[in-house]
């Protein structure tokens, strides 16, 4: 407990603050209670996940909801912009896999060795062991979306040390777009 001085009405007043509980005493009985500044509880939340276990989980807002929008056709074209595996002539990876490859090539390339020879290596089952990749999207924590992808064609330094800073704002963005939109095409279950 820290003790302050102050002048009032030309008298000397001994005034507690309590940090731990956010209280200011003026003596025992007359307690004035300063609240902290409430944040205020966010709807929408993103998690990424590897093997179950929670590697980014982000709370943020979203201007113009549209409540449609959970059971749309866009809602799966959401989901694939973010995780989608799809290479080639089959669409585009998602945020989340190109951040990925993009970090293994980097690892790749920064431990290339192009004058050792290769050829006494046995090639290995990179599916011996399954690492898995889900993210979900939740309202109200209420889980509206969920996609998984294999890890397994990401070196393991690049699958087991994930850092997605860069492009949370993108995946952010991108669930603002889709979920704020004003027309979506319905999807009949």
């Amino acid at each position: 407990m820290t003790s302050y001085f102050r002048l009032k009405n030309l008298s000397i007043e001994k005034i507690f603050f309590n940090y731990k509980n956010k209280t200011m005493t003026t003596n025992p009985s007359n307690k004035t209670t300063f609240e902290p500044k409430k944040i205020q509880e966010q709807r929408f939340e993103f998690i990424l996940y590897i093997n179950n276990k929670i590697i980014c989980q982000r709370y943020f807002d979203i201007r113009d909801f549209n409540e449609e929008s959970i059971s749309s056709l866009e809602m799966k074209n959401l989901m694939d912009s973010i995780c989608s595996m799809s290479m080639g002539s089959y669409g585009e990876m998602g945020i989340i896999p190109k951040h990925l490859k993009n970090k293994a090539i980097d690892y790749l390339w920064s431990y290339h060795n192009m004058y050792s020879s290769n050829q006494d290596q046995i090639p290995r089952n990179i599916f011996e062991r399954i690492d898995n990749f889900q993210f979900e999207i939740k309202i109200d924590k209420k889980m509206v979306g969920k996609s998984m992808f294999s890890g397994n064609f990401f070196p393991p330094k690049v699958r087991y040390a994930v850092d997605i800073k860069e492009i949370i704002p993108l995946i952010m963005g991108e669930i603002r777009y889709f979920l704020s939109q004003k027309k979506y095409t319905k999807v009949l279950a």
